[in-house]
């Protein structure tokens, strides 16, 4: 399984685990729609551990549904998942985020292809830039 798709996979089961501590997937009894939604959430995982090739565009897919019916939610997503999954999640990122995200992703591309293991998330965090008014010590 690649680096990126494994990442997707983590930030993914990350975001699960969040939205279950919210509402309205917090409830002992899910509505039908949060139900379906849930399952969809666990189908995609497997899929993504089964290196299926539609992972990505169901990926995408389940993406964009959160965000449409669940806006008050998309705050606990990571940014990054959006840029990674691609498609039509790209759309909801500015384009100060694409190109930084685009930095990472050239890199991490030279790093593959000269036979480095890439750990994605460390990538990013050595890249983030600094806060305004924050200091390095």
């Amino acid at each position: 399984m690649s680096s990126r798709i494994q990442f997707i996979i983590s930030r993914l089961q990350v975001l699960q685990q969040r939205i279950q501590e919210h509402d309205p997937f917090d409830r002992a009894e899910l509505a039908e729609e949060e139900q379906d939604f849930i399952n969809k959430w666990g189908e995609l995982l497997s899929a993504g551990d089964q290196a299926q090739p539609e992972f990505l565009f169901d990926a995408q897919e389940l993406l964009s549904r959160f965000i449409r019916c669940y806006p008050n939610l998309v705050p606990l997503m990571h940014r990054e998942l959006l840029y990674f999954v691609g498609g039509e999640c790209l759309h909801f990122l500015g384009d100060e985020e694409l190109a930084y995200y685009q930095q990472i992703d050239e890199q991490l591309y030279d790093a593959e292809q000269a036979g480095e293991s890439v750990d994605i998330s460390e990538m990013i965090e050595a890249n983030r830039p600094a806060a305004q008014g924050e200091t390095l010590q």
